[in-house]
């Protein structure tokens, strides 16, 4: 961590990696590749949803599940529990480095405060509030948190990490399954 502070390491200290003008030569101020990177990231978020499905339906899913359940019992009937979780951390891995490189041309700008608790604690926030046992609770979380991000931050700027704490315990204590509980609850009263 400290290397992305120090200025001679080549990551630009504590204003870190700015001014970024374009994309394998096409300018990030166009409408057009503005509206590209919008697009790639839609369908990055599709195809990271899809596989990710995909894996929660796989064998691969079904083995995670058990770890997370009982961890010593699944390596006692003899599955590799580390390899397990090696493949998962790889897939988020993956994942997450996609995410970035689709971030920071669409806000020009990386620094070392994205590593802070606090980006950590939002997403924990989207998935409470989306739901957890779901994965497009995740993604309706995504949205409603940073939505109310962008409205608090213009509106109360000083009130945003309260308003976060709130929002993360009401989510907690009345919306135990989230958004999407919410959601698959008055599907089946229909």
């Amino acid at each position: 961590m400290l290397a992305f502070f120090r200025n001679e390491m080549g990551f630009g200290g504590n204003n870190g990696l700015t001014d970024f003008k374009d994309l394998l030569g096409f300018s990030l101020q166009s409408d057009g590749v503005r509206m590209g990177l919008f697009v790639a990231t839609v369908v990055a978020l599709m195809l990271a949803y899809l596989l990710c499905r995909s894996v929660v339906a796989s064998r691969l899913g079904a083995v995670s599940v058990a770890v997370r359940d009982a961890e010593s019992r699944t390596r006692f009937v003899g599955y590799k529990v580390e390899h397990v979780k090696l493949a998962l951390f790889v897939l988020s891995a993956v994942i997450a480095g996609v995410a970035g490189a689709l971030y920071v041309p669409q806000v020009g700008i990386i620094n070392p405060g994205e590593f802070s608790p606090l980006n950590s604690i939002e997403v924990v926030v989207w998935v409470a509030l989306g739901g957890r046992a779901t994965l497009f609770g995740a993604v309706i979380g995504a949205l409603l948190v940073n939505y109310a991000k962008s409205w608090f931050t213009v509106e109360f700027p000083e009130v945003w990490l309260f308003a976060l704490g709130a929002l993360f315990v009401l989510a907690t204590v009345y919306l135990p399954k989230g958004v999407s509980g919410l959601l698959r609850k008055q599907e089946a009263a229909a």
